[in-house]
């Protein structure tokens, strides 16, 4: 069997169980322009190295391609397509220096207030209030902003207080509970006079009663943020982001469990769950360490060790 003809086939299967299989099987027909005429029994791990350091390829792509060949080789072995995986022995070790931007509330209250100034032009396609309802909630639920993007309001139910997330990052549905707080916002948006409510339209509204593009709202925010004069001032080579507030929202929420004495370690796998991870080790990354939160989390460990009384 050819290469190219096997990549097909894992494609359809994949996409056939419910997947959307788009980023990987971008990385398997970039592999095929190079290697599709091949038969599968010559491709050995030369070849598959030969496509992984590509100039201008960072060590999170590496290590992203490396996946998915890997899980393809292994899926043709499993089937006797081939012997062995022709796999190199290790990806290239990195340490992620990334750190994502964990907004002060007083930044957030400054986003706001600048929302009125950014979507000011009727040219804009996102109002005002869609901008800051998407805000608002963003921060409220730790949504992924793809994830709020593609509900619909059939998704949403106020009076029960719950959102329906469908097919989301790891190809499962789950549920969202919703505070009170961020249901109060939600009824006052669907009570806009230039909503369009029907049960099939999008929950976050362009001008035009369209779904709102991703690229169309990272632009508004880096606007905003312009506006507001909410930037890094560490050494981060990435300005704040809209998908920080998924952090934010994170470490706010840990810090306020420290603040009122809940019992964190029960809680963690419940905020896990709520993010949509698969395990706790993924919601590690959204847990950056911030001076507020170091100073509860020290403050817990001083009543833990001198039962409350803290040593002068």
């Amino acid at each position: 069997m050819k290469l190219a003809v096997a990549v097909e086939m894992y494609v359809l299967h994949r996409r056939a169980t419910g997947q959307k299989f788009e980023s990987p099987s971008v990385a398997l027909r970039a592999f095929c322009r190079r290697y599709g005429k091949m038969w599968l029994q010559a491709i050995t791990s030369t070849e598959v190295k030969q496509f992984l350091d590509v100039p201008q390829t960072g060590p999170a792509a590496w290590r992203r391609k490396y996946a998915v060949l890997r899980d393809f080789f292994e899926y043709l072995r499993c089937r006797g397509k081939l012997k062995t995986v022709p796999m190199p022995l290790a990806a290239p070790k990195y340490t992620q220096t990334f750190v994502p931007y964990i907004y002060s509330r007083q930044e957030l209250r400054l986003l706001l207030d600048a929302v009125p100034r950014c979507q000011r032009h009727a040219s804009c396609r996102t109002s005002a209030i869609t901008l800051r309802t998407l805000l608002l909630f963003l921060y409220g639920t730790g949504m992924r902003v793809g994830e709020a993007l593609r509900l619909r309001l059939a998704d949403v139910d106020l009076d029960y207080g719950v959102i329906t997330i469908r097919g989301t990052k790891f190809y499962k549905s789950r549920l969202v509970p919703l505070g009170s707080d961020v249901v109060g916002v939600l009824r006052k948006y669907l009570a806009t006079q230039e909503r369009w409510n029907q049960h099939y339209r999008p929950f976050f509204q362009s001008r035009q009663h369209k779904r709102l593009g991703h690229s169309t709202v990272d632009a508004n925010f880096r606007r905003l943020c312009i506006l507001a004069g909410v930037r890094r001032s560490d050494t981060g080579s990435r300005q704040p982001r809209l998908h920080d507030l998924r952090h934010t929202f994170a470490v706010h929420r840990l810090t306020e469990w420290y603040r009122t004495g809940a019992n964190v370690q029960v809680l963690l796998p419940a905020l896990s769950t709520y993010l949509g991870h698969v395990d706790l080790h993924s919601t590690q990354c959204y847990l950056t360490m911030t001076p507020e939160l170091l100073a509860e989390a020290n403050r817990r460990f001083q009543d833990y060790v001198y039962g409350g009384r803290h040593e002068k």
